[in-house]
């Protein structure tokens, strides 16, 4: 038997982020670990894809808000898993500690 979780939201309700990599990229004299910020907004499914060569929390949230005008809203809920970048310490069985900035962010 396999198990199987489906899940449903209305229009605009969730969104998930995560980072990803992909090679590298030549910089000047030096080689840079490319990496790539994904939104996806699960009623639709439509796709937002930045390429970066940090994974700062400055291009964390520049890459968040750059999603938020292309799909020209904020979705209410950000799904994220265990980003480095958002979020510090996770424990089975209790609440995330999530990066004190990603959440003023959240709040704004």
């Amino acid at each position: 038997m396999r198990a199987l979780l489906t899940l449903a939201f209305a229009p605009g309700e969730c969104a998930q982020v995560d980072w990803g990599s992909f090679g590298t990229v030549a910089v000047g004299a030096t080689v840079r670990r490319l990496s790539f910020f994904v939104m996806v907004l699960f009623y639709s499914r439509m796709i937002y894809v930045q390429f970066t060569v940090s994974q700062t929390m400055e291009h964390f949230l520049d890459c968040h808000q750059n999603a938020f005008e292309y799909f020209g809203a904020v979705p209410k809920r950000i799904m994220v898993d265990n980003l480095k970048t958002a979020v510090f310490k996770r424990i089975v069985g209790q609440a995330p500690v999530f990066n004190p900035r990603y959440l003023t962010f959240a709040a704004h």
